[in-house]
This record gives C-alpha cells, structure tokens and sequence, in this order.
C-alpha cells in the first residue's frame, strides 16, 4: 500500500484508472467536494483489511459447536482476548491471527467468520492508502494546483 501524498491523489485523479468519473467530459476536474465525496464512496472502493478489531468481534464469531470442538487450554486463551483493549486485525503476520487459525481449523466456520470480520468495504481511498483514509475537499483543491 503507498504512502498517501497530494501527487499521488493528482495522479490518481488525473489518470482515474477505475473509471470512477472525476473529471467532466470536456477533462476538467469536477468540483473539489464531488471529488473528494467519489473518492471516499465505499461503492467506488474494494474490500480492505481492517486495521483493528475488538476482542468482542472476535467473540462473537465464533460458533457453539466449533467451541465444544476446542480443548479447555484453547477455550482458556479465546477467553482472555477481552482482557485486551483490541487486537491488531487478524493479519498475517500477526501471532492472533496464527493462534486463532489454529484453534478454529480450515473446515470450521469459526474460520471463516473471523477471516471475513477483517475486511470491510473500502473507498477508493482506504484501497489505495489505507483504512481510515479520508480525503478532504481542501486536499483535492491543493491536488489539482500541482
């Protein structure tokens, strides 16, 4: 994922390789807020991993039998992730992740429920620099005096 930086959003304007429809017909750049309101559409995004999730997510995807399937040392550390504040998303990478992929086995729909509350629907912004991106009218209207 790159670094969001005002060239970046001109180039992304200027080239719309999406076909999302920042400029009039004539090539001019639409007004900075519909812009910016495109830009930060999630119908005009891609699914995006979030960053974070709350040890309540995680809870909550997890299902009745696929808990009766776990070992009591398995229930025992699901049952401390409350005592976190939250959990960086079950990314790669990350030991979270790992344990719970672990625990809860490709054929479990504990699985895939977990694997499915990291990602979200994201704008073309969060697609491109990130989730939480939100891009301003004021950083359109600086984009386009590059």
């Amino acid at each position: 994922m790159a670094q969001f930086s005002l060239q970046a959003l001109h180039d992304e304007i200027e080239a719309d390789p999406l076909g999302i429809g920042y400029k009039e017909q004539d090539g001019s750049w639409k007004e900075d807020q519909i812009i910016a309101d495109l830009i930060n559409d999630p119908a005009n995004g891609d699914v995006v991993q979030r960053n974070h999730i709350s040890p309540q997510e995680i809870i909550e995807q997890i299902t009745i039998d696929d808990w009766d399937a776990i070992t009591a040392a398995q229930r025992l550390y699901v049952s401390l992730l409350p005592s976190l504040p939250q959990v960086d998303a079950i990314q790669n990478g990350t030991e979270v992740r790992a344990n719970l992929l672990t625990i809860f086995g490709p054929t479990t729909t504990t699985r895939a429920n977990l694997i499915g509350v990291v990602q979200k629907d994201g704008s073309r912004a969060e697609v491109l620099w990130g989730e939480g991106t939100v891009i301003s009218i004021s950083q359109v209207g600086h984009a386009a005096n590059l």
